[in-house]
């Protein structure tokens, strides 16, 4: 198997060894360098970023194990073959005690060479492949993204750490917004398949008839607009973590299938014959009352009790007693570097008005107001720089979890946030007071998530449909205004 790019060094001062190399080697499709000293090699390695070195044991100057001992200093994470002549097993032998790949004996047949170099190219992809995901692993998490110093979320903290190792189902519960996807990526990160995908699907922001197709794949031909095989979700978290947002939003027919891939470790893509078998931790989240639901028939108890096995509940930004200063000034820093803007501080006054708002969007509600709020302030966030609904003091307190058939609950939802704008008025002129309310809020919440209507959704409380609907009934654009 040839990989490509790849680029082999051979370190030799004999620069036939490095024409051969090159000839048997360059037909394979590999780019062959050669280096005479220690000097040009390790130049070389700075330069070219080279994938596998041959390296001689015996050379003037600076030999071989020197040499290999300046490349592990360096920390490159190149393989190192050390190439010997006959008699000089013993130096290879403490090469390898320094951390060489492997040593072979010079004269070497080509055929052999071929493959103990698609071997140890593999070896490389591999490591690298591990390396790359830690490293993503790393971007993606650092406990220095838990902001909270309150009780609530100290336990949520103990309860994260306590889990992450033990390989079973993860419920989240909480309202929108309180950062359940954070929690999975913490637990996936602090579990032993750190080094493996996460993998999440937010199950509210997809139509209803994406959903299975995202989660479970499909062959060729499986629907309309099938043009070719695509794996689903379970298949790409194959050995890691997927995390499944808003869970309580699938339908039945959705839920009985992931009822039999928890029990049988075993999926099917749509329009498939084919049982792939899957090794996956699944990390559930809600905001949604999961028992109302039961009693309801909306959700099955079977799934219920597969997803509840271990609960972590997200306390609301209004219950967490001292956390919004705290995660304000971590905003304000973040927006600040993002933004290339030097808002040095929220003034006492707007931090009053920030904590006598209930937010009902949570931490990703209070992330989207400071970002707005840097944008239009100079040294310091003042009143003036919020949203009209923290200055009116209107906003609703959102439930706990949601209750309701789905479609009764999101415009309940949205219309509750109007009636609240209305300040509750009960003229004849209520609908048409109503209307404009509800169009300014969402206008508002658009602009507030620069124009992501995923992000306004959740942040409103709806489903993305619901909010497609309002858009095109009230004939909202990018230019319109509040």
């Amino acid at each position: 198997m040839k990989i490509a790019p790849s680029k082999i060094l051979v370190v030799d001062d004999q620069p036939e060894v490095g024409w051969l190399f090159g000839k048997v080697l360059g037909e394979e499709g590999y780019q062959v360098l050669t280096a005479e000293t220690g000097e040009e090699a390790l130049a070389k390695i700075k330069k070219e970023q080279p994938d596998l070195i041959f390296l001689d044991v015996h050379m003037p100057g600076q030999d071989g194990i020197a040499l290999l001992r300046s490349i592990q200093k360096s920390r490159s994470r190149q393989l190192v073959i050390m190439l010997t002549g006959h008699g000089q097993v013993e130096t290879a032998v403490e090469a390898m005690k320094l951390g060489a790949y492997d040593y072979l004996t010079k004269p070497l047949p080509n055929d052999r060479l071929k493959i103990i170099v698609r071997n140890a190219l593999e070896t490389v992809g591999l490591s690298r492949e591990v390396h790359g995901l830690k490293q993503e692993a790393s971007k993606r998490w650092s406990w220095d993204r838990f902001i909270g110093g309150s009780p609530q979320m100290q336990n949520v903290f103990d309860l994260v750490r306590k889990v992450a190792t033990h390989d079973v189902t993860v419920l989240l519960r909480g309202e929108s917004g309180t950062g359940k996807e954070l929690v999975a990526r913490a637990v996936h990160a602090e579990s032993l398949r750190q080094t493996h995908p996460f993998v999440p699907l937010d199950c509210a922001t997809l139509p209803e008839a994406l959903v299975e197709s995202e989660i479970f794949g499909y062959e060729k031909g499986a629907f309309t607009g099938a043009m070719d095989r695509k794996p689903g979700r379970f298949e790409r978290a194959d050995k890691g973590t997927l995390f499944l947002d808003e869970v309580g939003n699938l339908a039945p027919h959705v839920q009985m299938k992931l009822l039999r891939v928890l029990q049988e470790s075993e999926v099917e893509r749509l329009g498939g014959k084919e049982v792939i078998s899957v090794d996956v931790r699944l990390i559930a989240a809600t905001n949604m009352d999961l028992e109302d639901l039961m009693r309801r028939g909306v959700f099955r108890d079977d799934l219920f009790h597969r997803l509840n096995v271990f609960v972590i509940s997200l306390p609301p930004l209004r219950e967490r007693e001292g956390d919004l200063e705290l995660l304000s000034k971590y905003f304000l820093e973040k927006i600040n570097r993002e933004l290339d803007r030097s808002t040095a501080e929220i003034s006492e006054e707007a931090m009053a008005i920030m904590r006598r708002y209930a937010w009902p969007g949570n931490i990703r509600e209070l992330q989207n107001t400071l970002q707005s709020a840097v944008i239009l302030a100079g040294d310091s966030i003042l009143p003036q720089h919020l949203p009209v609904r923290l200055l009116n003091g209107h906003a609703p307190s959102q439930p706990p979890l949601e209750t309701g058939s789905t479609s009764e609950r999101r415009e309940e939802s949205l219309s509750t946030q109007t009636v609240s704008r209305t300040g509750g008025a009960k003229t004849a002129s209520m609908k048409q007071v109503a209307k404009k309310a509800e169009r300014d809020l969402i206008v508002e919440t658009l602009d507030n998530c620069y124009w992501n209507k995923a992000k306004a959704a959740r942040q409103l409380g709806v489903d993305y449909k619901t909010l497609y609907n309002k858009i095109k009934a009230y004939h909202i654009t990018q230019d319109s205004k509040p």
